[in-house]
């Protein structure tokens, strides 16, 4: 869903070098309520509907229905009050600057045939009525229960009408296959799905990358994408997507006259191409579709779909070491799979080890998740600063792209491979090595939470944590567009905007 808490998690959390302050979101920094709220379903594992003053199963007089929370959400605080017999809920916004992108596995709850059904005479029309209801509000459907057990059971009913027309896909198909539909209640799951879509929309309008994108007045995702209705990774890709074209936005610029024109497109569709590697974002620009595959860890553009329009800023089609890559890992003949990171070239195997200091994840290892959350970023650094031709552009050997990053002459030529198509070369540099990462300044000030410092053998850069993609360094400090983006000083410390 979602890369800050470099441990896979759904909601916010923070994270900083102190072990003390894990309770604290990825990056470091506290909470400040905002005076926002919105109202958001409970995690939907603690929802259930219940018998009002029934605490067992025993079938018996009927008793209205009440929906029963327990609400979960990470450094949010919450307002409960009674309104006609159904707890409702407001969880207080949380700080615009503790929004990361991470996905997690998120557990279906368990699902329980409906209690007090009707006669077999009188679920004649249970079904039409259960799509009428689906339209109603859920006030209004809370009132039909109380008609009669046929209304009853179609307000369970419409959960499956609910869930089929706002969030059809993969996901719901897996979960439909095992349970009957005429006779489950949906309403748990429905409202697990509505609580994952509010989250994602609450926690990204809220942070500092949010704040930028909505400030054009468009939504930049589906509402497809929003509900992750293939895949529970899908949205987290597509925010990963929408920063990083935001980063090459602001960082490299653009060649239309409109600077923001990247911007403005809305992201249809992710779809995993190649598991945990390589993902394919469409994106609409108006009335015509692009596709574009991207690597998951950065979300840098490897190459396009052959039926994608031509633009300007990327190359016609993908490469020919990319598209082997792809159809070696999809085929049906597939063999034992390697990885992108098996291709990776860099200098001083014995004390680095893809391109990350040996020393230094021996020492991160017993720092838990805050370890984690370090070798996270130290890799997404890694893949961000490989140069340019190991991931567009043209093809070149390690060797080649040594030489040209020394200065050396190189002649630049399509290399003819035994066999087949070249295969992929990562090469990098020495100069960007990862000694170490920290979330804090040498003085143990926390950072902003989406900052990482990276610690290399020439120099410390400040770098986004959800890409690995470098907003300053240590000489010049943070770029003063990302200190306005960012809501930070130079040395990329959160600045506080009093109201």
């Amino acid at each position: 869903m979602a890369t800050g808490t470099l441990k896979e998690r759904v909601c916010p959390t923070f994270v900083t070098e102190s072990l003390a302050a894990v309770s604290h979101r990825p990056h470091g920094s506290s909470t400040s309520a905002s005076s926002n709220v919105i109202p958001i379903i409970a995690q939907p594992r603690d929802i259930n509907l219940v018998q009002k003053g029934s605490t067992t199963k025993t079938q018996g007089r009927f008793k209205p229905l009440v929906f029963t929370t327990t609400p979960i959400v990470a450094s949010t605080s919450v307002i409960s009050r009674r309104d006609n017999d159904h707890w409702v809920d407001k969880i207080t916004s949380t700080s615009p600057d503790t929004f990361n992108i991470e996905a997690a596995p998120i557990s279906i709850p368990s699902l329980v045939n409906i209690t007090l059904p009707p006669k077999l005479s009188d679920r004649t029309r249970v079904q039409s009525w259960a799509v009428m209801l689906a339209a109603l509000t859920d006030q209004d459907r809370r009132t039909c229960t109380l008609v009669s057990r046929t209304f009853r059971y179609a307000v369970y009913l419409s959960a499956t009408h609910i869930l089929t027309q706002k969030y059809h896909g993969c996901r719901l198909n897996q979960v439909m296959k095992c349970y009957p539909q005429k006779t489950t209640n949906m309403w748990p799951y429905l409202r697990q799905r509505q609580n994952e879509v509010a989250f994602w929309r609450h926690a990204f309008r809220n942070s500092w990358v949010g704040r930028y994108i909505f400030s054009f007045g468009i939504d930049p995702l589906s509402a497809h994408l929003w509900a992750s209705a293939d895949d529970e990774k899908q949205v987290v890709v597509a925010l990963r997507f929408i920063l990083t074209r935001l980063w090459f936005t602001l960082s490299v610029g653009t060649n239309e006259q409109d600077p923001s024109a990247w911007l403005k497109h809305t992201v249809e569709d992710a779809r995993e191409v190649v598991k945990g590697e390589i993902w394919a974002i469409t994106i609409r620009d108006g009335n015509s579709l692009s596709e574009f595959y991207v690597l998951e860890s950065t979300c840098e553009v490897i190459g396009r779909a052959l039926n994608a329009p031509q633009l300007e800023v990327y190359f016609s089609g993908l490469r020919a070491d990319w598209s082997r890559y792809i159809s070696s890992h999809t085929s049906v003949s597939a063999g034992p799979r390697n990885l992108i990171s098996e291709n990776l070239r860099w200098a001083n195997y014995e004390e680095y080890d893809r391109g990350i200091s040996r020393h230094w994840l021996c020492r991160i290892s017993g720092e838990g998740d805050v370890g984690l959350s370090k070798k996270v970023v130290a890799e997404r650094y890694v893949l961000a600063c490989v140069l340019a031709n190991s991931i567009s552009g043209q093809w070149m050997s390690s060797n080649q792209m040594a030489q040209e990053f020394s200065g050396l002459s190189s002649q630049v030529t399509v290399v003819a491979i035994r066999g087949g198509a070249p295969k992929i070369n990562l090469y990098l540099p020495a100069h960007h090595h990862v000694e170490s990462v920290h979330f804090t300044t040498p003085k143990s000030v926390p950072l902003h939470p989406a900052l990482a410092v990276i610690q290399t053998p020439a120099r410390e850069y400040i770098v986004l944590k959800d890409n690995g993609m470098q907003v300053g360094c240590e000489e010049d400090g943070i770029a003063s567009v990302w200190m306005c983006v960012l809501g930070c000083d130079k040395n990329g410390i959160a600045v506080v905007n009093s109201k």
